[in-house]
């Protein structure tokens, strides 16, 4: 069956539209439904490049039904009342026809699109040019949705500009697509080096007299931009555009330091007779590795595989793999388990078009990221969460133990 300008289509182009430098872009995000992982459409077969441009995909469930993208950051195009979110959350709601442009159901997503905004802050629907008309942009403007009219598979226009609106609770769907927004970049959703000291010394070096990188590479490690990355994702460091700043949990850091060391150049003298140590951080230096435990608890991934592991104690699962790890913290909250385990380009083979796990793909480890099992796993390891520390070779993924290394719950028998 020939198309013109199906969903999939349709889609591609509007997020083009709203986030055309979405692949360099700090602070913007966005995922795809799960159903759009399909390879055909009414009949129609989905381009592989069309697949990529829609990709990375998600499960989204939102309380008014399942939007065809959910964003994060400020769309490239006019948007009213825009200074009321620095970083808002959009949906858009794709309506397109295989064979015939102008019997796209215009009216029906504006209305799919509306109903999400007690939860999100913009809305769009995006639609073939020719099934849009005045009747439906009026109603658009009446409800504060967005219209994207495409014209084609590479080009489409905002002809009605969305207006941003409040949001009340987040669900757990958007909380995971916020968490990383503000980390994709700078990770893509891991770890960029593997010892919590590198964290807390940024904290450090950002509060000492002198120029930071300096000061960094002389007491802690020379790679200044991973060391960096991990205070921002660990909410030590605001990144601004004037310049690094401590949040109240870097100033914390830079507070417990003085108190350990008598001042901030003191401690990162200590710092720097750390590196190149292979001790594990708790036998090295226990009271700066309970407060780094402290910073990592604070950081939602750390918390959902805590979660994931204590469950699977409690079920009689004392050795772990990450297989099982990231099944059941999908369990927990599985879109911030895709976020936080499964890399971008594999999404599609992750989930199914009606958004479940095909578990059977779990015993590739090439669908899962490596700062998960190496950085991120070695960090909880030196914090003195997980027993054990990770690994970088793919080989040893799956047959590398996951374990808490002081469990709270209680465990049904051994398995």
């Amino acid at each position: 069956m020939a198309a013109s300008l199906a969903e999939p289509t349709v889609l591609a182009a509007a997020k083009d539209t709203l986030y055309p430098d979405i692949e360099t872009s700090p602070d913007q995000y966005a995922v795809t439904e799960t159903q759009f992982t399909q390879s055909t459409w009414g009949g129609w077969t989905i381009p592989q490049a069309l697949r990529e441009r829609l990709a990375p995909y998600n499960t989204i469930r939102l309380a008014a039904g399942e939007p065809d993208l959910l964003g994060v950051g400020m769309p490239a195009t006019e948007v009213l009342n825009g200074d009321a979110a620095t970083t808002p959350v959009t949906v858009i709601e794709a309506k397109g026809h295989n064979s015939d442009p102008a019997a796209a159901d215009v009216a029906r997503g504006i209305t799919q699109a509306h109903n999400h905004l007690p939860e999100v802050n913009l809305g769009y629907v995006a639609a073939p040019a020719p099934s849009i008309t005045d009747t439906a942009r009026a109603q658009a403007r009446n409800l504060n949705v967005g219209v994207i009219a495409v014209d084609d598979s590479d080009s489409a226009r905002v002809i009605e500009p969305a207006r941003v609106t409040g949001a009340g609770e987040f669900s757990t769907t958007i909380d995971a697509v916020r968490l990383q927004a503000t980390t994709h970049r700078l990770t893509d959703g891991s770890f960029p080096v593997n010892h919590p000291k590198n964290y807390l010394g940024y904290a450090l070096a950002v509060a000492v007299d002198g120029d930071t990188e300096t000061v960094y590479v002389d007491n802690v490690i020379n790679a200044i931009s991973g060391g960096r990355r991990g205070a921002i994702l660990l909410n030590l460091v605001n990144d601004q555009p004037n310049g690094d700043s401590l949040t109240h949990l870097g100033a914390e850091v830079v507070r417990f330091g003085r108190d350990q060391h008598g001042s901030v150049t003191a401690a990162l003298a200590e710092f720097d007779t750390w590196t190149g140590r292979s001790t594990r951080f708790t036998e090295l230096a226990p009271r700066w590795a309970q407060l780094a435990r402290s910073v990592a608890i604070q950081y939602e991934p750390t918390r959902l595989i805590i979660s994931a592991l204590e469950r699977l104690h409690q079920s009689g699962t004392r050795d772990a793999t990450l297989a099982d790890v990231a099944l059941e913290a999908a369990r927990i909250n599985q879109p911030l388990a895709v976020e936080v385990f499964f890399t971008q380009h594999r999404r599609d083979d992750v989930l199914t078009a009606d958004g479940d796990i095909n578990e059977a793909v779990l015993t590739d480890p090439t669908v899962y990221k490596s700062g998960i099992h190496f950085q991120f796993k070695y960090q909880l390891y030196h914090v003195g969460i997980l027993t054990t520390g990770g690994t970088d070779d793919k080989k040893t993924v799956l047959s590398n133990t996951w374990r808490l290394e002081q469990a709270v719950g209680s465990a049904s028998g051994p398995r």
